[in-house]
This record gives structure tokens, C-alpha cells and sequence, in this order.
């Protein structure tokens, strides 16, 4: 049953995530740059981590829809380094999606972004993924499912799950069974954009249980649908024990030792960084508190003189 929230929409979240795909690939059609799929997906992930619509507060798609294509390109550089800070652990998964927008992007790709973003906000994206009935459909799996044609789906033999089916196949699995123990690991080895991850979590849900205290490991051979799955991850309240490769499991059996080898070497960098600014930052204090003390001192000795 569809969620109503705060938005006042009653559509079923998986009909508007069909709805929100269909306009964001008409959208992008109409463009030069219909190769480049990961921009219109990252367009529509980026406007998934505007945070819960507040009825009351500013129309935030009338806000968006009124820039231009490089004020718009520089508020989602923002969104997506607000999820980096947050997310340092997903950084290197997300990357293939906003990589573009960090490499000085030229006019007529900011351009055909807006639009993308234009047709999303349009047709209510805001209304889905800003609300919490974000939990009950896989909107990026949905857009970059319409984003593909039929022979790249084709070669790329990649099916992914429709909500429905996934959400059976989740009770199937849970119904009659224990409470699930925290650390429980959950292992999908062609998750797409994370579908199941969505239903299983919304099953714990249901029995009282948090997501966030199990374990989730997913692996795919597509990039994109595993950067959309990490944006996902975080959408969804997973928490930080999310575990994710692209590869192909049948090739390689050990995917797991490598994505928790890439992971820790991400974050050992990210805290190193983040060292480094701390200390350029007490550095400059300290310099700044020793200029404003030569000042003092020069002032002084004026003043004697």
C-alpha cells in the first residue's frame, strides 16, 4: 500500500518512479550526450539526498528550477560533497556518478543536466525521494533501467528486480523466522541498484528490526548500478556496515577480501586528509594569533615612543 506523507501524494511510489524514469530519459534524449548515461543518473541520485520535504518551508524544486545550468551543476557539486563527508566509506562506489561535475563539465553538458533535472523535479521527484516514501521503490534502479536501451540491457544481460517481486521474495525469505541477529550478513552477488537489500530492510522494518545492524554485501559487474546502489544504501538507512564490489562473482570468488581491502584504503586516506586539514587549520590559527600579537607588540612600542 502506498505510503501518504507529508507531500499529500497518494500515487503508488513504484507507478511515480516509472513516471519520474520515463521523463528523465525523454529528457535526456533530447540530448547530445545520450552516451554518457551517468550524468542524467547522477542528476536524479544527487536530488535523491535533498534531505525530507518540509510542506511548510520553501519549495525547494521551484528553488532548483529557477537556476542556471551552472549555479544548478555547483549546488549538486555540494549535495554530493555534504554525502562524501557523511558517506566516506561509499566515496570510491559513487565516484563513477560525480565524476563529471568535478572536471570543469562544459556548457552544454550543464545544460542537458538542468533539463534532466528540470523534467524530475517537474514530474514530482522531490514528492518521492525527499519523503519517506523513498523506502517503498528503487527509483534509481527504475531510471537507470529506462536510461539503457534494449541492446544494452541486452548485452549486459542485466534484469533487476521490479519492487514488487523483490518485496515477495523478502517475506518469503523472513516470514516465520527468528529475529534476525545483529552482525547477520545479507549477500546478494548480482544486486543491481540494491532492490533486495530495499525489500529485506523494509521487512526488518515492519518486524521492529533496524537495517542498520546487519551486514550487506553486493556485488555487480556494472558500475553504475553499484554507485547507485551505494547512494541507495545510505537513502535506505542501511548503516555503515554496507560492503560493495564491482565485479563478476563467478570470476571472481574472493570479492570480498578485495572490497574490504579498497574500503579501508579509502577511509585510511580519507582520515589521513582530514588530518592534514586540521593541522593547516591550527597552523593558521596560530599564525594569525601571532600576527595579531606583532601588531600589538608594534602598537605598543609606538605608543612608549
Amino acid at each position: 500500500m502506498a505510503r501518504t506523507t507529508q507531500s499529500g501524494d497518494r500515487r503508488d511510489p513504484a507507478q511515480h518512479a516509472v513516471a519520474i524514469a520515463h521523463a528523465v530519459d525523454k529528457a535526456w534524449n533530447t540530448s547530445n550526450h545520450t552516451g554518457r548515461r551517468e550524468v542524467a543518473l547522477s542528476i536524479v541520485a544527487a536530488l535523491s539526498l535533498v534531505g525530507q520535504r518540509d510542506p511548510s518551508g520553501d519549495d525547494l524544486a521551484s528553488q532548483f528550477r529557477s537556476q542556471g545550468p551552472a549555479e544548478f551543476t555547483a549546488t549538486m557539486r555540494d549535495l554530493y560533497t555534504v554525502f562524501i563527508n557523511a558517506r566516506p566509506d561509499l566515496v570510491h562506489l559513487v565516484y563513477p556518478l560525480m565524476a563529471w561535475m568535478f572536471d570543469e563539465p562544459e556548457a552544454s553538458l550543464q545544460h542537458a543536466a538542468k533539463h534532466v533535472a528540470d523534467a524530475a523535479l517537474s514530474e514530482g521527484q522531490l514528492g518521492l525521494s525527499g519523503t519517506n516514501r523513498r523506502y517503498d521503490t528503487d527509483l534509481l534502479g527504475v531510471v537507470l533501467t529506462a536510461l539503457k536501451s534494449d541492446s544494452a540491457r541486452g548485452a549486459n544481460a542485466q534484469i533487476y528486480t521490479p519492487a514488487p517481486v523483490a518485496d515477495v521474495m523478502s517475506r518469503m525469505l523472513l516470514i516465520g523466522s527468528r529475529p534476525i541477529e545483529e552482525g547477520t550478513r545479507f549477500l546478494d552477488p548480482a544486486v543491481g541498484t540494491g532492490g533486495l537489500f530495499r525489500a529485506a530492510a523494509e521487512s526488518m522494518r515492519e518486524r521492529g528490526q533496524d537495517p542498520a545492524a546487519v551486514s550487506w554485501y553486493g556485488a555487480d559487474i556494472d558500475e553504475l548500478a553499484i554507485a547507485a546502489c551505494a547512494v541507495n544504501s545510505h537513502l535506505w538507512g542501511l548503516g555503515s556496515r554496507v560492503l560493495l564490489c564491482v565485479t563478476n562473482p563467478l570470476a571472481e570468488a574472493d570479492w570480498e577480501r578485495r572490497a574490504e581491502a579498497q574500503r579501508a584504503e579509502v577511509l585510511s586516506l580519507t582520515n589521513a586528509v582530514r588530518r592534514d586539514k586540521l593541522m593547516i587549520n591550527a597552523l593558521r590559527r596560530v599564525q594569525k594569533l601571532t600576527e595579531l600579537a606583532d601588531e600589538h607588540n608594534a602598537t605598543a612600542e609606538g605608543t612608549t615612543t
